[in-house]
């Protein structure tokens, strides 16, 4: 059997299985029947899965056309009708598997979007929207000779892999009532200059209202825009690249902080500016509304940290075997359980705010001190400690963090911030660090430094010091030279001395790496410090 042949079969196998899971799964669950939001978000989790989506991605990048025949386009090019009527009817057909979902089209100039309405439970007045979106239009415009009407396209990467997603994820929350409305945006175009998006915010933002009197225009309430485009090539590390400007920056601080909460395991890269225009996002900031794009990389034709560029990208050889499916699952699994976070209480009108409790001892004598506290969170958050920024370790089973966290002698406030995509509390306690010494400061200036020349060794402490001595020794463990310090004439605290480069013997050391062996006496006890001095010629 040849190789094309097995391949074949093993996209028809593929395609009957995702057809046969989603045919499986109940389609409908209320969200005041569910349990709790963080709860639930646990066993969303747990329904999204590899296969289903690199089958979805199989789908997408054959995209066989109905027919006797059954041959597969290879392509999802705007300037193909046949294609874009193919992929059009896969997408609808796609969503009208959940009977909650209305399904309609954009059409104009040719470019066609297919929108899935979660509509808001019947007694909600809210007027809110939020979206999830993703191009499924593709071209190979760095394969030479590539001809929009002839060439293939298949696009697994770029953009099966977020129509994927998308279709996943309107699977599974169609199953719950919320109190805003929910699309789900297939747009095509976006290879000629994000056309769908263009007229998809064009169209938002001039929504005719007619009453008895007049004919008037008001802009839809769009709060979050998630835009998916191309988040499967990478092997490297399960990185996603978050793009965002100031005003969506709530949006990607929801995804950063879910990531965290749920352990998905996701490496997130944060972009924010302006000007990033590589995906349908744009649009949306140009229209004035919130919105990101989580990506494999800004710049896939480039290598950057924990990234190989992409080489597929744009060619005709972006196939499902070029992806890495168990990153699309992380992702997907991402967006899924912050969108359903956001729709169940960042914006419900009874949310609680995180409660937030820290005791700390009034004095210690740890340099590094260990504190423990309490949250209360009914949603995701991430907490912070100040000023060392340093990030707890969360237990949401028992609503108790921890972190270690390192003190100055003398009075230490802590601010502990408790996180959440709106908003932040805090809680402030201090503590005193007694110790009875402290290096305040050491220096040895100038280092590197030239053979002929002086050196000065300066210490400060947070007690008196009544002996400082300098031990002076070469890179093979020998000792060259004793120096003893003296101390300033305004404090014992401070003490200097200096060495001019010379031996005891009174000859200049040779250029290399030397080893300054510093101690000091307070209180009757001795204190060292090792400090490595390198000399120039």
């Amino acid at each position: 059997m040849s190789r094309q042949l097995i391949y074949a079969l093993q996209v028809k196998i593929k395609k009957h299985a995702v057809l046969l899971t989603l045919l499986c799964l109940p389609l409908s669950v209320s969200a005041q029947e569910s349990n709790h939001v963080s709860q639930r978000g646990d066993a969303l989790l747990t329904q999204v899965h590899s296969d289903a989506l690199e089958a979805q991605v199989v789908a997408l990048q054959e995209n066989v056309a109905a027919g006797s025949s059954f041959h597969a386009l290879r392509t999802r090019s705007a300037h193909h009708r046949e294609a874009t009527e193919n992929t059009i009817r896969y997408i609808t057909n796609q969503f009208r598997r959940s009977p909650r979902l209305q399904v309609n089209e954009q059409v104009f100039g040719g470019i066609r979007n297919v929108v899935a309405t979660l509509p808001p439970r019947s007694n909600s007045t809210s007027k809110r929207i939020f979206i999830i979106c993703a191009h499924y239009d593709t071209q190979a415009i760095r394969d030479p000779n590539w001809n929009p009407l002839s060439s293939t396209a298949p696009g697994a990467n770029n953009n099966g892999t977020g129509v994927a997603a998308m279709l996943e994820i309107a699977s599974l929350l169609s199953r719950y009532e919320y109190d805003h409305e929910l699309r789900f945006v297939a747009f095509g175009g976006e290879e000629l200059g994000f056309l769908g998006s263009r007229q998809y915010v064009r169209n938002a933002s001039a929504i005719k209202i007619n009453d008895d009197t007049d004919t008037a225009f008001a802009r839809e309430k769009i709060i979050a825009v998630f835009n998916l485009d191309m988040f499967g090539f990478n092997w490297k590390s399960d990185l996603v690249e978050i793009v965002t400007n100031n005003d969506s920056s709530w949006i990607s601080r929801a995804l950063i902080i879910a990531n965290r909460w749920y352990d998905i395991g996701l490496k997130i890269r944060r972009s924010q500016d302006e000007f990033v225009d590589i995906s349908s996002h744009k649009p949306f900031w140009d229209g004035g509304y919130n919105a990101v794009t989580l990506t494999e990389s800004s710049t896939p034709w480039r290598d950057s940290q924990n990234y190989n560029a992409n080489p597929f990208y744009h060619t005709a050889a972006d196939t499902a075997d070029k992806v890495n499916f168990r990153l699309v699952k992380k992702v997907t699994q991402l967006v899924l359980i912050t969108m359903d976070s956001l729709l169940t209480d960042m914006f419900h009108p009874m949310r609680q705010v995180p409660q937030l409790r820290l005791e700390l001892p009034t004095t210690t004598e740890e340099s590094e001190l260990e504190i423990i506290g309490t949250f209360h969170s009914d949603f995701p958050i991430d907490i912070i400690v100040h000023p060392s920024q340093t990030e707890a370790i969360i237990d949401r089973e028992t609503q108790t963090y921890t972190a270690r966290v390192p003190l100055n002698p003398g009075k230490n406030v802590l601010n502990v911030v408790a996180r959440y995509p709106l908003g932040a509390v805090s809680v402030v306690k201090s503590t005193i660090l007694t110790q009875a010494f402290a290096w305040r400061d050491v220096v040895v200036f100038p280092n590197p430094a030239r053979s002929d020349g002086l050196t000065e060794f300066r210490v400060e402490a947070n007690a008196d010091i009544t002996d400082m001595r300098i031990a002076i020794y070469d890179s093979d463990g020998n000792l060259i030279k004793r120096i003893e310090g003296v101390a300033d004439r305004l404090s014992q605290r401070l003490w200097r001395t200096w060495w001019n480069q010379q031996t005891s013997y009174g000859l200049a050391v040779s250029p290399g790496i030397y080893f300054s062996h510093i101690s000091v006496v307070s209180k009757g006890v001795t204190y060292t410090y090792l400090e490595k001095l390198a000399i120039l010629r």
